[in-house]
């Protein structure tokens, strides 16, 4: 095989294999939240999304939750916020339920009892934002803590 042969072959297959975030596909996904509510993404297209993938012993994520807490209020009507509470080893569904309360959180938090959207969106770290443009389009996948400036800068781009 010609190094011109092999290079092409390796230009195709990296080609086919490539599932970047910011990729055409517009995402879908199902859950039900805390209490067993169902919810479908479905529902809220034209919506703006932003999905934050958290857990109640994860220090960085309780961090960020007020900041969560208070863009949701500032901005519910023009932007959807979800979370998405990842079934660790070690919380309880009651230790999201315990978090939830503490900090007054109002936006819809889905349990991923058997991790299935973690998996379906390639969670590798926590906490993850994702931010969907209205037509659920990933704009962002933002892996880590997310500040106050972070999250209006990245918000921005989907509320347009």
């Amino acid at each position: 095989m010609s190094f011109k042969t092999l290079f092409l072959l390796i230009i195709v297959f990296l080609l086919s294999c490539n599932s970047g975030d910011n990729s055409d596909n517009h995402l879908t996904f199902k859950g039900s939240d805390i209490n067993g509510v169902k919810f479908n993404s479905k529902e809220f297209e034209g919506t703006p999304m932003i999905i934050n993938f958290w857990y109640p012993s994860c220090p960085p994520c309780t961090k960020e939750i007020p900041t969560l807490v208070e863009f949701n209020k500032e901005n519910n009507q023009k932007i959807l916020m979800i979370g998405i509470i990842h079934n660790s080893l070690v919380d309880s569904k009651e230790d999201a339920i315990s978090m939830l309360e503490k900090f007054d959180v109002e936006y819809i938090n889905l349990y991923d009892k058997d991790n299935s959207l973690t998996e379906e969106f390639n969670i590798l770290g926590f906490p993850t934002t994702i931010f969907l443009d209205k037509t659920h389009k990933v704009n962002t996948k933002w892996t880590g803590y997310l500040d106050e400036n972070t999250l209006k800068k990245e918000s921005s781009k989907i509320s347009k």
